[in-house]
């Protein structure tokens, strides 16, 4: 009898400890409300490898609030960068007399950023290049100083906007967006613009991969009689995987077929942008993709749908508009979908991937009509699902306040919590406990996660190493002093700096290539790390 109720007890205890885990694993750690005295508009956020983050989007506040520097003019871009703990180090405007939308930003292998977006601004401000057309986009590379190496415009008579940007592996960069531009020959016969495609109807798809120091290679147009709108990329091993919304039916070199009102629209590119296949994945209903990202087995394509079951479309909305995620092979067959219902309007606008294959759905749910809620906080709230590599739900949390709450990014912190930040003009209410400063602002918080052990740190991380031009030092933790003091192999000092953020970028490209030493002092602390400096790119 003694055996069988310690058994019942250690089960009983087992039980305890994993429900009481999964109550407190998604508990706000901490939150930011960032911003001027008018409005910030969030676009993008990545992790960085020092355990903070970067947030973009624009910015229509003059220096007030929180944010230091004036605009430019209407929208700048703004890039925050903040530490582990949501405290801002630096940010960085940049403009031009009109409307600059920064909607993507991605870390580069040297550690700079490089910023995409649209703009429909003069040759103004940091604008060095005049617009072809209403919206163009617009490109800026910035070292891991933040200051710009080269910006580049591009586009046609009419608009292009620019949804996604990263560095491929042979040190360019692959560019996703939608345009409705087509070649116009001025009086000179001269090309108005850099798209050489036809538009196929309203807007296509528009995908074009630059070099490393910013020169197009190729660009491609995909598209259909109507609106075609590209919304993201994903770099695989042998090309590109682009998805987005679609509404045509089979016309100009769109092949797939129409399933309803508005499909997912998957196209898989080789490495020069040729086609190898294309999907259409939808209900009779409405559907428009936000994200996809790789899986074990193939990929994952996640958005928000109002279609009942129908067409390929196997598990159909329960109420109004839900997330709709489904995961296809890597020939674009579908393994499985599933529908996740939280308010009357669920939007999903991002997805990150855990390293124990889980994922984090990330987007915003309307209260306004109330059936399975239970909080009716406000217009709209964040909402965050944790879902298996089958599409099973793990856990699901809702936070907001009074008034409109729209997330727009998330992303899985080194530590195993998730960053969680988006738009907000809520004051101090219900999970938001500051008040917003100006019309708009970033609301940023952090939540925790049970699942993933902390990985040990070290002090002093150097990235990359070896390297062409710059450094990364990157310390794991807080400190009141630092210094790195850089040496060659004969002992001479080349240089002295501060360090005054948790990562700081060392320059070396003035250096002839070989081994340095950097020494580094961390309140009073030295480690001295040998760094390889290679040649020329």
């Amino acid at each position: 009898m003694k055996n069988k109720l310690n058994c019942y007890c250690s089960i009983v205890s087992i039980s305890f400890f994993l429900f009481s885990n999964l109550l407190t694993a998604q508990d706000i750690e901490w939150q930011q409300v960032l911003g001027g005295v008018h409005s910030e508009y969030l676009y993008d956020l990545k992790a960085t490898p020092d355990y903070g983050f970067l947030l973009a989007g624009s910015s229509f506040s003059a220096d007030s609030g929180n944010k230091s520097g004036e605009g430019q003019g209407d929208l700048d871009y703004f890039l925050w960068k903040m530490d582990e703990a949501g405290k801002m180090e630096w940010q960085k405007t940049f403009g031009g007399l009109a409307s600059d939308y920064l909607y993507s930003v991605s870390l580069t292998s040297e550690g700079g950023f490089i910023l995409g977006g649209s703009s429909n601004s003069p040759k103004s401000g940091d604008k060095l290049e005049y617009g072809f057309g209403n919206m163009d986009f617009w490109i800026l590379k910035l070292d891991p100083t933040g200051e710009e190496e080269w910006q580049i415009t591009l586009g046609g008579i009419g608009n292009d906007q620019l949804q996604s940007i990263q560095q491929t592996p042979d040190g360019g960069f692959i560019i996703g967006g939608s345009s409705d531009s087509s070649p116009i020959q001025d009086t000179e016969g001269e090309i108005i613009g850099n798209k050489s495609e036809e538009s196929r109807g309203s807007f296509d798809y528009w995908i074009i991969k630059l070099s490393a120091n910013g020169e197009v290679e190729w660009e491609k147009t995909f598209g259909g009689m109507f609106a075609d709108q590209l919304k993201t990329v994903l770099i695989t091993e042998d090309g590109y995987l682009v998805g987005g919304t679609s509404n045509s039916f089979v016309s100009g070199n769109k092949s797939a077929q129409s399933l309803g009102m508005s499909d997912y629209w998957v196209i898989k590119l080789d490495l020069n942008g040729d086609q190898q296949w294309q999907r259409t994945y939808g209900g009779e209903g409405d559907e428009t993709l936000a994200q996809i990202v790789e899986t074990n087995n193939g990929f994952l394509i996640a958005g928000s749908s109002n279609s009942k079951t129908s067409e390929n479309k196997k598990s159909g909305s329960v109420n109004g508009t839900d997330f709709w995620v489904l995961e296809i092979d890597k020939d674009g067959e579908v393994a499985w979908d599933n529908t996740y219902d939280t308010g009357k309007w669920d939007i999903l606008v991002n997805v990150t991937k855990a390293e124990d294959n889980t994922f984090l759905l990330g987007g915003y749910a309307s209260s306004e009509t109330l059936h399975k809620r239970i909080d009716n906080k406000g217009i709209n709230d964040f909402i965050a699902i944790k879902i298996n590599y089958r599409g099973e739900m793990l856990w699901s949390k809702t936070i907001g306040g009074t008034g409109t709450d729209q997330l727009k990014g998330l992303a899985q912190t080194r530590d195993g919590g998730y960053i969680l930040a988006g738009n907000s003009d809520s004051k101090k209410s219900d999970d938001k406990d500051k008040a917003s400063i100006g019309g708009n602002d970033y609301w940023v918080m952090k939540l925790g996660d049970e699942k993933k052990q902390e990985e040990e740190r070290q002090l002093i991380e150097i990235y990359p190493n070896p390297t062409y031009q710059y450094t990364n030092i990157i310390i794991s933790q807080d400190f009141k002093e630092a210094e790195v003091q850089v040496f060659n192999l004969n002992g001479q000092k080349l240089q002295q700096k501060k360090l005054l953020y948790r990562s700081t970028p060392v320059d070396l490209q003035s250096y002839p290539p070989g081994v340095y030493i950097l020494k580094i002092i961390i309140d009073g602390q030295i480690t001295d790390v040998k760094v390889i400096k290679k040649g020329n790119i």
